[in-house]
């Protein structure tokens, strides 16, 4: 029996290089996990629709799942102003590598709303 594997990219930056990459990322059962991390150019993810994917749910590291292709890192945080997602390396005071927002790190949630948009 096939069963239909519903994946789509969507887009993170990292705020130590201020580079934007595609994460590809599966829904099973109900949650979505991230499964690899690559390098994509501003012009290559308007040209693909990265910018217009959305999810929602909780969003797991898949065992394999590489991380940033620029620091490494596995974690992420989402910005209370613009909702993009950036690289977290554990800090208690981060600046959004998308909008510049700065702030504390207060909660940690399972669940986001991810939605494309302006680079």
């Amino acid at each position: 029996m096939k069963t239909d594997t519903k994946a789509e990219v969507i887009l993170m930056k990292c705020p130590e290089t201020q580079k934007i990459y595609g994460v590809r990322v599966e829904e099973w059962q109900g949650d979505w996990f991230r499964t690899w991390a690559f390098p994509v150019d501003v012009k290559k993810a308007s040209h693909e629709g990265f910018d217009k994917n959305k999810i929602r749910g909780n969003l797991y590291p898949a065992d394999e799942y590489n991380g940033c292709p620029y620091c490494k890192s596995v974690c992420f945080v989402q910005c209370t102003r613009c909702g993009k997602l950036s690289c977290w390396n554990n800090e208690e005071r981060i600046s959004c590598a998308w909008c510049g927002l700065t702030g504390d790190v207060s909660r940690i949630e399972d669940e986001v709303d991810v939605k494309g948009g302006d680079y």
